[in-house]
C-alpha cells in the first residue's frame, strides 16, 4: 500500500483530500505547514507528496529545495496542488524539481491520475535502480572472490565453496577431498622478467591451460588463484588415491610445455603438495598449510614433481623449528666439533693437507649428521656465524699441530654459497686469518657449484681479492649440480674436487671413467689439480692413479679424524 504524505494549511482540503487517497486504498498523513511536511517526509519517508505553496514557516518551495538536497528525500516524487495559476508559478515549482504541478479548484480524477502516473513512473525507477544495484552487487561480489589477473576464483571463493562441499564427504566412508597446491617458479630468467605484462601473460596461460585440463577431466572440480601467487585446484570427492597422483601428473606434463613470448619461450618449474579432508584437516587453512609444508619438505627437489603429505613430514619440519632455535647455544655450549678427513697425493703417498668437516653432538638428540643440519643453517641464515666459527677454529686447530715437517700443508674449509654472497665475506676471512696469525698459502676454501647462480661479476672480484692474499680456491662436489666447463675457463681455481658419486666403483663402470677422464685432461690443461672424493677401494685408488688424478681423498685412507687423532695419524706417517 503507498505512503502519500499531503502537505496543506487549509484543514477543509487537507481531510478532503485525506479522505479521497483513503478510499482508494491510500494510506494518507497529513501536515499543516511546510516545516512539519519536512519533519513528516524524514521521518515517514512516504512514496509521495502532494503540497501546496502558500504556507507558513516554510512555504511549498522551500520544501521542495530542501528535500531535494537531501539524498533520503530527493527522489520522493512532490506534486505542487496550490491556487497560484501564473505561468511564472509553475516554472519556478519545475525549476526547483517538481514532478507535477495542479492547480485549485482541481479535478478529483485527474489528481488520482497525476498520482497513479507519478507512482508508476517511481515504480519504474525503482525497479531500474533495484536491477543496477543487483548488477553493482553482482560485479562487487565476483571482485571480491576472483583474482584480478587471471580472472580465477580466489581464496575466499574457494573457502566458501570448499565448507560446501565437504559437507558431501563428511558422512561417506572412504571419501576424501584432495586439494592440489601448487607451486609455481619460472626457469632460465631473463629481461622478460622485467616486463610488466609478464604476470599477467602468464596467469592468463597457466589459467588457461588448467582450465582446459578441467574441461577434459570432470574430477577437477574448482581452480583457485591465491594471495601467495599460488594455484590451488580442489578435486571432486573420491575413494582413489590414485586418481589424485594422476592428475597431479596431467598438471605437470600440461604446465612444463614452453610458453613463447615476444619469439621467446618461457619455462615454468611446477611443484605440488596435496593435502585431503578429512584425513589431513577438516579446515581449508590446514589443509592449505600442510600441502604448503609440504612443498617446503621437498624444496630440494628441482623437477617437477608431486608429494602427498603425511605426518613425517610434519615430524621433520618440528625437529627442524627445534634444531634451528638450538644453534646459538650449541656454539655457546661447544657442542660443534671439527673433524678433518686427510688428503693423500698419489704420486707420493703423503698426506698433503686435510678437509675440515663439522659434527654436531646435540646434548638431546645425540649426534646429528651435517647433511641435516647445514641446510638448515643456510634456510635460517646461522651459516654465517657457524661458517665464521669453522674457518676460525680450523685455522687455530691446525696451526697449533706445528707441523712443520710437512711442506706446504692446506687446511680445506667449505664455504656455503650463502656465505659467499655477504657483501663482506672476503673482509671477514682476512680477518679471521690475521686474528689466528695462519699462513694465507695453506688456506684452501672449498666453493659449491650453487655460487654460479650468483652474480658471476661479484663472484669474480671476490675470488679475485682473496687469490690475490694467496688464498687457494676448489671447487667442491663438480659435476652434480650447475657445473659447467665453462666456469672452469671463467674462474681461475686451484683444485677441482670430483664428487663421490662419480668414483664410487668407477674401476668397473665405463660410463664413469668416460667422464671423470674428460674432467681430469680439461682440469690438467687449465693447470687445475684434481682431488678425487669418496675414494674406498684399493680398485679405486688404482684407477685415479693410472689415469693421473692428483689428491685423493675417503675411507680408504682414513675416516674424518678429531684433531687428536689427526696428530697421531700425521705423526704416525712421518715415522714411517
Amino acid at each position: 500500500m503507498y505512503k502519500i504524505l499531503i502537505v496543506e494549511d487549509e484543514l477543509d482540503i487537507r481531510e478532503n483530500i485525506q479522505q479521497i487517497l483513503e478510499l482508494k486504498d491510500f494510506t494518507a498523513i497529513t501536515a499543516e505547514n511546510g516545516w512539519e511536511g519536512l519533519q513528516m517526509a524524514q521521518k515517514h519517508q512516504p512514496d509521495l507528496i502532494v503540497c501546496d505553496i502558500m504556507m507558513p514557516l516554510l512555504d511549498g518551495y522551500g520544501l521542495l529545495k530542501t528535500l531535494r538536497q537531501d539524498v533520503a528525500t530527493a527522489s520522493i516524487p512532490f506534486i505542487f496542488l496550490t491556487a497560484k495559476a501564473e505561468h511564472a508559478d509553475l516554472r519556478q515549482a519545475m525549476k526547483l524539481g517538481a514532478d507535477d504541478y495542479l492547480t485549485k479548484p482541481f479535478q478529483l480524477d485527474k489528481l488520482l491520475q497525476v498520482i497513479s502516473t507519478q507512482l508508476e513512473k517511481r515504480q519504474i525507477v525503482t525497479q531500474q535502480y533495484k536491477g543496477k544495484i543487483e548488477q553493482m552487487e553482482a560485479q562487487v561480489n565476483h571482485l571480491a572472490r576472483h583474482d584480478n589477473l587471471s580472472n580465477l576464483p580466489n581464496q575466499l571463493f574457494l573457502e566458501e565453496y570448499f565448507n560446501q562441499t565437504r559437507l558431501q564427504v563428511y558422512n561417506e566412508d572412504g571419501q576424501f577431498l584432495p586439494l592440489l597446491l601448487l607451486d609455481i617458479n619460472i626457469l632460465y630468467q631473463s629481461k622478460l622478467l622485467f616486463e610488466p605484462s609478464l604476470r599477467h601473460f602468464l596467469c592468463k596461460n597457466i589459467g588457461e591451460r588448467l582450465n582446459n585440463l578441467k574441461q577434459n577431466n570432470q574430477a577437477i572440480d574448482l581452480i583457485a588463484y591465491l594471495e601467495t601467487n599460488q594455484l590451488a585446484l580442489l578435486l571432486k570427492p573420491t575413494q582413489d588415491s590414485k586418481l589424485v597422483a594422476e592428475i597431479a601428473q596431467q598438471i605437470l606434463e600440461s604446465l612444463s610445455q614452453p610458453i613463447s613470448l615476444n619469439d621467446q619461450q618461457i619455462f615454468v618449474q611446477t611443484r605440488i603438495g596435496i593435502s585431503c579432508y578429512p584425513n589431513d584437516g577438516l579446515q581449508l587453512n590446514e589443509l592449505l598449510t600442510y600441502a604448503e609444508i609440504t612443498l617446503e619438505h621437498y624444496k630440494l627437489d628441482k623437477t617437477n614433481c608431486y608429494h602427498f603429505y603425511h605426518q613425517e613430514i610434519l615430524n621433520v619440519i618440528f625437529r627442524k623449528v627445534l634444531l634451528e632455535c638450538d644453534f646459538l647455544s650449541a656454539i655457546e655450549n661447544k657442542e660443534f666439533e671439527l673433524y678433518y678427513q686427510p688428503q693423500i697425493n698419489t704420486k707420493t703417498g703423503k698426506t698433503i693437507g686435510v678437509e675440515a668437516l663439522i659434527r654436531w653432538h646435540h646434548p638431546e638428540h645425540g649426534l646429528i649428521s651435517p647433511a641435516e643440519f647445514i641446510p638448515i643453517a643456510e634456510q635460517s641464515g646461522f651459516i654465517v656465524p657457524l661458517g665464521e666459527w669453522i674457518l676460525k677454529t680450523a685455522c687455530l686447530q691446525i696451526k697449533n699441530l706445528e707441523l712443520e715437517e710437512v711442506e706446504n700443508f692446506k687446511l680445506a674449509v667449505n664455504i656455503s654459497a650463502y656465505q659467499f654472497q655477504q657483501e663482506n665475506f672476503s673482509q671477514r676471512v682476512l680477518e679471521i686469518i690475521e686474528e689466528t696469525n695462519f699462513d694465507m698459502k695453506q688456506l684452501e676454501l672449498e666453493l659449491t657449484e650453487t655460487v654460479f647462480i650468483q652474480d658471476l661479476e661479484a663472484v669474480k672480484l671476490k675470488m679475485k681479492e682473496l687469490k690475490s692474499q694467496g688464498i687457494e680456491l676448489s671447487i667442491d662436489d663438480f659435476g652434480t649440480g650447475y657445473s659447467s666447463f665453462k666456469y672452469l675457463r671463467e674462474f681461475s681455481f686451484n683444485n677441482l674436487k670430483v664428487d663421490r658419486y662419480f668414483i664410487t666403483n668407477i674401476d668397473k663402470l665405463r660410463d664413469k671413467q668416460s667422464i671423470v677422464k674428460v674432467i681430469i685432461q680439461m682440469a690438467h690443461d687449465l693447470m687445475i689439480n684434481i682431488i678425487a672424493e669418496g675414494v674406498e677401494t684399493q680398485e679405486e685408488l688404482n684407477w685415479l692413479k693410472q689415469n693421473h688424478c692428483d689428491v685423493i681423498q675417503g675411507y680408504f685412507f682414513s675416516r674424518p679424524l678429531p684433531i687428536e687423532n689427526l696428530k697421531i695419524f700425521l705423526l704416525a706417517e712421518h715415522q714411517k
